[in-house]
């Protein structure tokens, strides 16, 4: 246990469909396991804040317990959001639009809240504690409930106008065919790799009897992504030509962000990428066959996260760093 002079900070990410939480201190060391909850949704589909914040409520108490100084909560919403208010401007997975959570959450809990995006606290956590640790241009990339990313360039992080940088996954690939997406477009990158997308896929391939072993993994039930995995494992050419599809859609969007940028590192998160073993192998060979000079394909670097959950070692950065405590 640390001393009682010890900073720490309640770190909080608030996914598509799942809620991380963990408290961490100002060396960035977790001070404890990470807890998950799912996102609480009303009968609508739309995200719960009222029940979001009553979940928070055995967090803070905890870390009211907790010895040493706790100072606030670092949230990471899948998200727009507005880095001076903490408004929620768009988060399509919620299906939130202009929801001022982080207010909601200060108020409940009279503790400073820092929110952000949680691909930029990802990037954040990355480049104070984690592998980007002294790399100047790098991208962080998630493929999970949704895809997109952030910048960090010229050694800091890039915000754009609006702190809302990196949603390449947003980028439509058919707006006039494509699927809906949460964003409002249709066809995003998004709705062609992210893990529901992966879903859908292998339920059109049962829909047209293409593959028993999918067929047998979903039961009576619904099927998800990770059986996708499961059944491209035990070669399954159905679900193999369905992550094969992602791969390559993936491969061109990340190439392009190389291309267009000169990145030096590509960091990737989400549970997409930890579907399987050699996910990030065979995501890095195609990469490299779609970048412009001889310079990024040999020198280009390609890793996987540095923590459990990068998005909560940001969350926790950024609140040490807003407050003074933590020089970046």
């Amino acid at each position: 246990m640390k001393g009682i002079d010890n900073h720490f900070a309640l770190a909080i990410d608030v996914g598509g469909s799942k809620v991380a939480y963990a408290l961490i201190d100002i060396q960035g060391k977790m001070l404890g396991p990470i807890d998950k909850l799912a996102v609480p949704f009303d009968n609508n589909g739309i995200a719960s804040a009222e029940r979001l914040i009553a979940q928070i409520h055995r967090f803070v108490e905890g870390a009211n317990l907790y010895p040493g100084t706790f100072d606030g909560i670092g949230m990471g919403l899948c998200g727009n959001v507005d880095l001076k208010t903490g408004m929620v401007v768009l988060a399509p997975n919620l299906h939130w639009r202009q929801v001022p959570f982080a207010a909601l959450v200060a108020k409940a809990y009279r503790l400073p809240v820092f929110a952000s995006m949680d691909v930029r606290l990802a990037a954040l956590g990355e480049a104070v504690w984690g592998g980007a640790k002294g790399i100047k241009n790098f991208a962080w990339v998630t493929i999970g409930t949704g895809y997109g990313g952030y910048f960090f360039l010229d050694g800091k992080l890039y915000d754009g106008r609006h702190a809302f940088a990196g949603n390449f996954g947003h980028i439509p690939l058919d707006e006039v065919a494509g699927y809906p997406c949460g964003c409002g477009l249709r066809g995003c990158i998004e709705t062609y790799v992210s893990g529901p997308a992966i879903a859908r896929a292998a339920q059109e391939v049962i829909d047209a009897n293409r593959s028993p072993t999918l067929m047998h993994l979903a039961g009576d039930g619904k099927v998800t992504c990770k059986m996708v995995f499961q059944a491209e494992a035990v070669g399954d050419p159905a679900a193999t030509e369905i992550i094969e599809k992602v791969i390559r859609i993936v491969a061109k969007s990340v190439a392009g962000l190389v291309n267009t940028l000169d990145l030096e590192m590509i960091i990737l998160g989400g549970g997409v990428t930890n579907g399987c073993p050699d996910f990030v192998i065979r995501l890095d060979r195609h990469i490299r066959g779609l970048l412009m000079t001889e310079e990024a394909k040999s020198e280009l670097v390609i890793i996987k996260e540095s923590f459990p959950n990068s998005t909560l070692f940001g969350a926790a950065a950024n609140v040490f760093i807003s407050q003074g405590l933590l020089k970046f």
